[in-house]
Parts: C-alpha cells; sequence; structure tokens
C-alpha cells in the first residue's frame, strides 16, 4: 500500500515538472517571438548575445 502511494506520488510529480517545463518554454518562445518582432519593427536594435 505504502509502495503504491510513493509510487503515485512520483508520477504526480514529474507529471508536474512536465508541465512546469512546457509552460516555461512556451513563455522562452513566446519571448524570442515577441524580441524578434521588435527588432523587424525597429524598436529594438542591438543584438543580444544571450538570445
Amino acid at each position: 500500500m505504502i509502495m503504491l502511494v510513493l509510487g503515485l506520488f512520483i508520477v504526480a510529480g514529474l507529471s508536474a515538472l512536465l508541465l512546469l517545463v512546457r509552460g516555461l518554454r512556451r513563455q522562452v518562445d513566446s519571448l524570442q517571438a515577441e524580441i524578434a518582432a521588435a527588432r523587424i519593427a525597429g524598436v529594438l536594435d542591438k543584438v543580444d548575445p544571450v538570445l
């Protein structure tokens, strides 16, 4: 019984971690697209070496 509960906690933790990573990746992609659009519009001219 304890092993089942422990297994369910592990699965729930991995699922939450997966959702967190997917959300962070989506935010980074959105930010990169926004920066690219600002560069095209001429608002942001300096190239950022981090991105």
